[in-house]
């Protein structure tokens, strides 16, 4: 509750302040003192509470409406680099700061230039564009085509590892930053129900380029991108399987999740938010951005796939964002049969970590979602 009172406490002050001045003056020139004093009290009494429970609710929903974005230290992600034996080489935020501190990637200028020639602008929405990157497979001819999408505060840094291990078995990957974040356009965030329609328009484009419309198509999600990747899931035709990585069972819950967060150690702890400023918080959100977050409910979508997609779910034992049980509540609800769906729990992993931390059974539950690949 701490962050709340300060917070209000700083939004109060400024007024406040002025008061005592302008009080001051009044003193000198021999004003009455009394009525104004009281006026003062009687208005600072009220305007705290005010900003307490509107004032602060509303300034912390404008700022996730219109501010939320890829964190700081992989700002600087260009995209994918393959090397000339053909794979990745697979960057992290450390290796960013490696590079930032040495003046730039020690890199030969037709792998750097070939980064340039891996991305494309996808018009999605009115106002909007998607910055997708094409990696393309080991092999010659893709035998089939995959749409990454990452997670909140990330870009498409974070898929790297799944692309790496999705192009040794023959995908050709292509890698979206979604709205907001890294290299793509703004617009107010809805935590997956309008970003779920760049998706849609991501598939459509790639499924336009040459020779790629009769690929089976693979869609994979990681945490906040689960959310936009299910509810793109009804309008896109002929998907041949599913993977979602820490998926968001609900929006609303996913959101109070979040600002209960608690590790220890970890400074974001003091920014816990208890009730009612999470249920207010979640209000103001959907206000400026124009949207219900209660509408926005993955595990209501994804139970009524076709029983015949293949499902890969990916839950990791110290997930507090996904935790397990709400993954094993995904699960439960899929229609899918035991043969075609599958969950593959990690334990002692934390939220969205297993294919960093666990790559190669990460990799082997990749080939077991591909080998019943829908036709």
């Amino acid at each position: 509750m701490t962050f709340p009172l300060l917070a209000a406490l700083a939004l109060t002050l400024p007024t406040l302040v002025l008061a005592i001045v302008f009080g001051l003056l009044r003193w000198l020139l021999r004003k009455p003192q009394r009525r104004y004093w009281s006026a003062v009290l009687r208005v600072h009494l009220a305007l705290f509470p005010l900003h307490l429970f509107v004032t602060f609710p509303a300034a912390i929903g404008y700022v996730v409406s219109r501010w939320v974005g890829t964190r700081g230290d992989e700002r600087s992600y260009a995209g994918p680099r393959v090397l000339p034996s053909g794979e990745i080489q697979v960057q992290t935020t450390a290796t960013l700061r490696a590079e930032r501190a040495a003046g730039g990637p020690a890199l030969d200028t037709a792998t750097l230039a070939a980064v340039e020639d891996r991305r494309h602008v996808v018009p999605t929405r009115p106002g909007v564009e998607i910055r997708a990157y094409c990696v393309e497979p080991i092999d010659p001819e893709p035998r089939f085509v995959a749409v990454l999408v990452h997670g909140l505060f990330r870009s498409s840094l974070e898929l790297e590892p799944v692309a790496q291990m999705l192009r040794r078995r023959g995908g050709e990957c292509w890698l979206i930053d979604q709205c907001n974040h890294g290299s793509s356009s703004r617009s107010p965030f809805t935590g997956g129900l309008r970003e779920s329609d760049d998706v849609v328009a991501v598939v459509d484009y790639v499924r336009a380029q040459p020779g790629r419309a009769d690929k089976p198509l693979v869609l994979f999600g990681v945490s906040l991108g689960t959310i936009a990747v299910a509810l793109a899931l009804p309008r896109i035709e002929g998907v041949a399987g599913v993977v979602l990585d820490a998926p968001i069972d609900d929006l609303t819950a996913a959101a109070h999740r979040m600002m209960t967060f608690q590790r220890p150690g970890d400074r974001r702890s003091s920014l816990y938010m208890y009730e009612p400023w999470r249920s207010l918080i979640i209000t103001s959100i959907g206000a400026w951005s124009g949207f219900s977050m209660a509408s926005v409910s993955p595990i209501e979508v994804v139970a009524n796939l076709p029983h015949d997609l293949p499902v890969l779910l990916v839950s990791q034992g110290r997930d507090d964002r996904a935790p397990p049980r709400t993954v094993e509540n995904v699960y439960d609800r899929l229609p899918q049969h035991a043969d075609t769906k599958e969950l593959w729990h990690v334990p002692d992993v934390g939220h969205a970590r297993a294919f960093r931390e666990e790559p190669e059974g990460y990799d082997e539950a990749l080939g077991r979602l591909l080998a019943r690949l829908r036709r």
